[in-house]
């Protein structure tokens, strides 16, 4: 997905959109773990991914739905919301010192991926070029609001060190993996990482 600097408006919700590439990510690591693996990575996708991708799915019905009509495409904004929520639901109510197994744990993955490269690729672009500068500038001081009362794993450095450990990242805070290094400071080639980056949200080490 080819980095983009969005509107303020949208902002907010492209930061949570880079949690929901970095859970995706170690979804789909989790479909070639083993069992004990993803019944780990299940209960930490649940505690530090899902908190912020359902706050966000929420906030954008409530502050995007208008813009969403205007755009044509409120049909297909519905039938991801819908699926996330569903998936997140199933994977909620599962035991969670079972394996929850490689279907549900890949169809997950598969939600989120897609539904955050829709919006990016698709919806908000459309917004961007429907709405009036003075209409985005009345949706920017509302999300504004939205972004003063977020906690993303990111915003804490260490919060979500379980994650990252999970994923291959050690000794890094997520900050360090959504901005595509290692923990020797070096570049990786994550896509997950390139497409948060590209929206600025890190600790700035």
């Amino acid at each position: 997905m080819k980095a983009t600097k969005r509107h303020p408006a949208l902002q907010p919700f492209a930061r949570d959109h880079g949690i929901g590439l970095v859970c995706a990510q170690g979804l789909h690591k989790a479909v070639r773990e083993t069992g004990d693996d993803r019944v780990r990575l299940a209960d930490q996708i649940r505690s530090v991914c899902f908190d912020v991708i359902s706050t966000s799915l929420e906030d954008e019905n409530r502050v995007l739905s208008r813009a969403v009509v205007n755009t044509g495409l409120g049909h297909i904004f519905q039938q991801h919301h819908d699926r996330v929520r569903e998936l997140i639901k199933q994977l909620n109510k599962a035991d969670p010192l079972v394996d929850p197994g490689l279907g549900l744990i890949a169809r997950i993955a598969d939600a989120l991926d897609d539904y955050v490269r829709w919006e990016e690729n698709s919806l908000f672009p459309a917004i961007e070029n429907k709405l009036t500068d003075g209409e985005l500038k009345q949706l920017a001081e509302i999300s504004s609001s939205i972004e003063e009362h977020r906690h993303r794993p990111t915003q804490q450095r260490h919060a979500s060190i379980a994650l990252d450990k999970t994923l291959g990242h050690v000794e890094a805070c997520s900050c360090c993996m959504v901005q595509g290094k290692n923990v020797d400071g070096e570049e990786t080639t994550s896509e997950a990482a390139a497409d948060y980056d590209s929206r600025g949200d890190c600790c700035g080490d």
